[in-house]
């Protein structure tokens, strides 16, 4: 009675140490995950591709939106002009307009697929596309029909906003833990530290006028005041030891957060971009 009694408590320790073990495996081996490099290169990379998409899709809806508010404009303010420009304007919103829209539709289902391809290669993510069409006709009726198609224009937008985030995030965490970790060879250094030398001021706009008509969306402002965002000063080698051991720690943590941060991206692409349809360079729809 008494063995089993005193291997109860052992077995108890025994598994609590092996669960600690696993756990620090686990948090010291995210530096030797694959993931965790793929998922910093999709953060990097939402930056530039998020810029490159808002571009396309505010130059490429810009035309048929002015046509489109320029012919309202012109019916609301002067209806005797309109009797005789609202028919050109409605031909060259027709002849213009609406192949630029079918264009830059055509465009965001693409860069769709090019987002499935990024979040299932680099995040893992499972995301099944649409049965493709079957001719050129469908294609086109569900280039304009299709919800998937929507979703997929309000998740390349979306990528401007996230991708300018994760571009923040990633920078201040790389080089945050970098100025800690290096603690040893730039202490009793007080210029060492995060600084702003000017206030930061960013704002993605897109403005429309058109005579009395002025349209002006402004999304999001982000600003940073000028000053001292961190300061890193240690006056001797043990305590410069002491922040870098702290730094490699608070890498770890970071990398962490980069890999959750990769995670809900990931769900949140595959709620969006899920039955959206194929590309069709991998699915023409003439096959």
């Amino acid at each position: 009675m008494s063995s089993s009694r005193t291997s109860a408590p052992l077995a108890a320790v025994t598994a609590a140490l092996a669960r600690v073990r696993t756990w620090c495996r686990r948090f010291v081996g995210v530096v030797a995950r694959r993931r965790t490099y793929y998922t910093l290169l999709y953060l990097l990379l939402a930056f530039p591709l998020g810029i490159g998409y808002f571009t396309v899709l505010v130059t490429g809806f810009a035309l048929p939106a002015g046509f489109a508010f320029a012919f309202v404009q012109i019916g609301f303010s002067d209806p005797v002009v309109f009797l005789f420009a609202g028919i050109p304007i409605a031909l060259l919103g027709l002849g213009a307009g609406v192949p630029a829209a079918l264009v830059t539709l055509f465009a965001a289902t693409e860069l769709t697929a090019l987002e499935r391809l990024l979040a299932e290669r680099l995040l893992e993510a499972e995301i099944p596309t649409a049965e493709p069409a079957r001719s050129v006709r469908e294609r086109a009726r569900r280039l304009v029909a299709d919800r998937g198609t929507w979703k997929g224009v309000g998740y390349v937008f979306s990528k401007f906003l996230y991708g300018t985030a994760a571009f923040v995030a990633v920078t201040f965490g790389v080089v945050f833990t970098y100025a800690l970790v290096a603690a040893p060879l730039h202490y009793r250094n007080q210029t060492v530290g995060i600084h702003i030398g000017d206030p930061i001021k960013f704002v993605p706009q897109f403005t429309y006028q058109h005579e009395g008509w002025t349209i002006d969306i402004s999304p999001v402002t982000l600003s940073i005041a000028d000053g001292e965002l961190i300061s890193l000063y240690v006056d001797s080698l043990p305590a410069a030891l002491a922040v870098s051991a702290v730094g490699v720690l608070v890498g770890l943590v970071v990398l962490h957060l980069f890999n959750a941060v990769g995670w809900l991206l990931a769900r949140y692409t595959e709620l969006l971009l899920r039955n959206t349809q194929p590309s069709v360079v991998t699915d023409p729809p003439w096959d």
